[in-house]
């Protein structure tokens, strides 16, 4: 699914529309995720202020004291075109001068809600977010007080959005890695001078894939149309039980690039987990 780097990819690309005014909107008749607490018609003729992001929320404000929040959900995808062409998986669109946002989501579990924008701090999707991994307010004090009462496993851990947002399975897999830390560690037996290298991995790695325009697998495309590039960049993600290859490109084997013993996959609370057994613990 998109995570946070992916989001902000399309947060930025999303830039250019504030200003504009919304010529008319477009909604299908099959139901998402949550169903738009306002009339989405109300965006008509309403001009966009600006355009943030919160965790993996994009968050649009109007000048008629309304805000869109948009979920991408598992497979959705925001892109702009100069004209609408209405796809079978098109679910919700705005319409401006010369240029249409769409919104499509296959799987329809995303969503687009339509609020008063003085409500946007308690809605129910954004009112328990921990810090962005990115910002100050996510440092060693903050997550060794929020893990001392965690038993659970490091990895599954670092994906509560109440810890801290948008680490999905890539980059905390990534993250771990980079940091030399078991997937299998209970989060609560961490030093401290562990945490600070998890901290630090994970700023960096965040930042890498936000640079370079985040991860594309299966339906991730920026707003362009466009793939991301950081999973040419992954060191353990997807990279299991694979032999080596006499090859210019370090990433096309499988074995540790450090050590160049096996990566190993394992299940942890349903989500696929990669990691050097040898390099870390």
């Amino acid at each position: 699914m998109p995570e946070l780097p992916e989001v902000e990819t399309v947060h930025k690309g999303l830039q250019n529309l504030e200003g504009k005014k919304v010529k008319s909107v477009f909604r299908s008749d099959k139901k998402m995720r949550i169903v738009s607490t306002l009339d989405l018609e109300e965006l008509k003729n309403a001009k966009i202020l600006e355009i943030t992001r919160r965790a993996r929320y994009l968050i649009i404000n109007f000048d008629n004291k309304k805000s869109l929040i948009i979920h991408l959900g598992m497979s959705g995808k925001i892109t702009l075109q100069h004209e609408f062409n209405k796809l079978k998986h098109d679910h919700f669109a705005l319409e401006f001068a010369n240029l249409w946002l769409i919104f499509n989501d296959p799987r329809r579990f995303g969503f687009v809600d339509l609020i008063e924008n003085k409500n946007i701090k308690n809605h129910k999707m954004l009112s328990k977010l921990g810090p962005e991994p990115l910002s100050d307010e996510f440092n060693l004090s903050d997550l060794k007080e929020k893990l001392s009462r965690k038993k659970m496993n490091i990895k599954t851990t670092m994906m509560d959005n109440e810890i801290v947002v948008g680490v999905g399975n890539i980059y905390i897999n990534e993250s771990l890695f980079d940091s030399k830390i078991s997937p299998l560690r209970d989060a609560n037996s961490l030093s401290d001078a562990e945490l600070k290298k998890l901290i630090s991995s994970i700023k960096k790695i965040i930042a890498k894939a936000i640079e370079l325009g985040g991860s594309s697998i299966n339906d991730y495309v920026d707003v362009k149309g466009d793939l991301g590039n950081f999973q040419n960049s992954f060191k353990v993600y997807g990279r299991e039980n694979k032999k080596s290859c006499a090859t210019s490109d370090e990433n096309s084997g499988g074995n540790c690039l450090l050590c160049k013993n096996l990566i190993r996959k394992i299940k942890q609370n349903g989500r696929s987990s990669f990691y050097c057994p040898q390099c870390q613990k």
